[in-house]
């Protein structure tokens, strides 16, 4: 233990090791702080102007918007949703389209549009799988069937892509029906955060292999590991302590950096996203 300990401090008294430490929580901060700025919408005002919000100020905003469409996913919502939806693009034409008003689209797409993400495939043409259209879609086809549609969308697909194993489409729908439903949906963090996330786990990983390198390869540059060899414990309990003293640097600089990491974001994004099953 006392080896253990004389190994791990003499690690950490290297300079080289102090900076790529100040670097790996640096990065933490920066790379949680990355995925914030690039949030952004347009509010409109009604005075008929736009203020661009990027941001903390973007993500409260949106957060606010969505409360709309928290909560279970029922198949009742879900029809009013693409009800709401059908309206509007019949009215003003489709929602890609730059002439389609800003107002109509942050004010009644933005706050349902997760609601029909997965209502296309749950539509989709049983042979093909191609999603249908959501103007296509009758919303009185979705009162009280929509999980129903999607079971019978999930049988399709096993069909289509495993039509010689039927063990494996009876089991997809066995694991189908263990779901709880109705679903649970709230947005929150989103894509490009997790994406920096898994930045930094490789960025981390980089930097605790620059902190290793040292302590495996000083010795050798050195010609020290020849006195090393001599002595009583030179050999394989010292090569096991070096090991054991890096390992457990890495493991806690990498739960101070991820905790530090996805507290920013938490605190940015919220937690309730966790709760969503959608």
């Amino acid at each position: 233990m006392r080896l253990f300990r004389l190994e791990l401090k003499r690690i950490l008294k290297s300079r080289r090791t102090l900076i790529l430490l100040a670097i790996a929580l640096l990065l933490s901060v920066a790379m949680a702080y990355l995925p914030i700025s690039f949030e952004g919408i347009n509010r409109p005002n009604e005075d008929g102007t736009v203020t661009e919000l990027d941001g903390l100020a973007a993500i409260k905003y949106k957060q606010d918007l969505y409360k709309t469409s928290a909560g279970e996913v029922t198949p009742d919502r879900i029809k009013s949703a693409l009800e709401t939806y059908q309206s509007c693009v019949r009215e003003y034409g489709p929602v890609e389209e730059k002439g389609f008003p800003l107002a109509v689209f942050v004010e009644k797409i933005v706050p349902f549009r997760h609601l029909l993400m997965g209502l296309s495939e749950a539509f989709a043409d049983p042979l093909t799988g191609i999603g249908a259209d959501l103007m296509d879609i009758d919303p009185n086809d979705i009162d009280g069937a929509y999980y129903e549609k999607c079971a019978e969308h999930l049988q399709d697909v096993m069909r289509n892509e495993q039509r010689e194993n039927e063990t494996a489409q009876q089991k997809a729908l066995e694991k189908y029906s263990e779901l709880d439903t109705p679903f649970y949906l709230h947005s929150g963090i989103s894509k490009d955060a997790f994406d920096y996330i898994e930045f930094y786990i490789l960025f981390l990983a980089i930097l605790c292999v620059a902190i290793a390198a040292p302590t495996f390869a000083g010795e050798y540059q050195t010609g020290g590991d020849s006195i090393l060899r001599t002595t009583k414990y030179g050999h394989k309990q010292l090569a096991i302590t070096k090991i054991l003293a890096a390992f457990t640097l890495f493991v806690v600089t990498f739960l101070v950096g991820i905790t530090v990491h996805i507290l920013i974001l938490d605190a940015a994004f919220g937690t309730d996203c966790l709760k969503t099953s959608f």
